[in-house]
């Protein structure tokens, strides 16, 4: 479960969390040793205590921060905040993805559900299912970026979260080493070959739109599943599977602010508050440093900055930041009289963070 600042009910704790802050930085720190100079977090990092070391994904780290266990059913989740109501089985996540040819292997490069009109999301579906009417499965729409698969009992394949996966090579992160999975296999084979002559992709592509031509299943669990006892007071931020956690656990949920100050400003609840900032991610799903880089110059300036303000002066006195995996920075009002602490350019932080964050 998460590990919490001890604090009173009346207190304020900052939740930051970060996807894409830590997904690449080592290696570009390794490769290029300079990832630019962000003096507000550089302070922040130096004057915080690590968070305890996790090999969670973004998807299990969201699911802590609500108190669920690493068995939540994110599938189900996800589907939730696009239906009303998730009928019981076993549900998995079946995003429609386009995989490239690298060097050695396909790549996930992009994910291609949200940009899919409702017509050509209903006639993919429709293919998929009369195609493999005879399995146990049954592949659901409720939106066009909300597809889901369906089946009665739970068929035992590991998976890997789609925030791992794009981008990355996918030979090594499919299903494999059981009789479910070659089976996963067989199907995905014979759906990618289908997905290949399907009218919509052949329109799409002569519109020079990127085409579905896999899925990518991960996030299987049961429904229905009882909520666990509420954690955050509220949360900030968008995305099919925030959006679920908060219906499922009944937590507010709005925009992300424009800014720290905005969101000081607002009279922000007492409690644990969670905002989930997305400007990172892309950059770094894609491999691109400079494209980062001016993100993190604006999250510079729009939240560390005034978050670095707020605790010196005692408006903050509880922040966490984090990044994807759950490793990063924990801060109380003691933090700010830590002068002692050099800051050190943030790329040369995160080298050593796993080793700190063992203590």
């Amino acid at each position: 479960m998460m590990q919490r600042f001890v604090t009173s009910p009346t207190e304020q704790v900052l939740h930051l969390v970060l996807p894409g802050l830590l997904t690449r930085t080592a290696g570009w720190q390794a490769d290029y040793g300079n990832l630019g100079r962000y003096p507000a977090l550089e302070w922040l990092w130096s004057r915080g205590g690590p968070t305890p070391v996790r090999a969670d994904d973004l998807e299990t780290l969201l699911c802590r921060h609500y108190g669920a266990d690493t068995d939540a059913p994110v599938a189900a989740l996800t589907r939730l905040a696009a239906v009303a109501n998730v009928p019981a089985g076993y549900w998995f996540c079946a995003d429609p993805v386009h995989l490239t040819v690298g060097t050695d292997d396909l790549v996930l490069s992009r994910v291609v559900g949200p940009s899919l009109t409702a017509a050509e999301s209903d006639a993919l579906v429709t293919l998929i299912n009369d195609h493999f009417q005879e399995r146990s499965w049954r592949l659901h729409s409720a939106a066009p970026g909300y597809w889901h698969l369906c089946l009665e009992q739970d068929p035992g394949l590991s998976t890997v979260p789609l925030s791992r996966a794009l981008g990355q090579r996918v030979g090594g992160l499919l299903p494999r080493e059981s009789a479910a999975a070659r089976a996963w296999q067989r199907d995905l084979t014979e759906l990618q070959m289908l997905l290949f002559g399907a009218p919509v992709n052949a329109a799409r592509e002569a519109r020079g739109e990127v085409t579905v031509n896999s899925l990518w299943l991960w996030g299987g669990g049961r429904w229905p599943c009882p909520p666990p006892p509420a954690a955050l007071a509220t949360a900030h931020g968008h995305g099919a599977l925030l959006e679920g956690l908060c219906r499922w656990t009944g937590t507010p949920l709005h925009p992300v602010p424009e800014s720290a100050t905005a969101w000081l400003a607002s009279g922000p609840p007492q409690g644990h508050v969670l905002v989930v900032l997305e400007d990172l991610f892309p950059a770094a799903a894609g491999d691109d440093i400079e494209a980062w880089m001016n993100a993190m110059t604006v999250l510079e300036q729009n939240w560390f900055e005034p978050l670095r303000q707020a605790l010196a002066r005692g408006r903050l006195r509880h922040l966490m930041i984090q990044g994807e995996d759950g490793r990063g920075v924990r801060l109380d009002g003691g933090s700010r009289r830590r002068w002692w602490r050099r800051s050190r350019p943030f790329g040369e932080c995160v080298v050593g963070l796993g080793a700190e964050s063992a203590r």
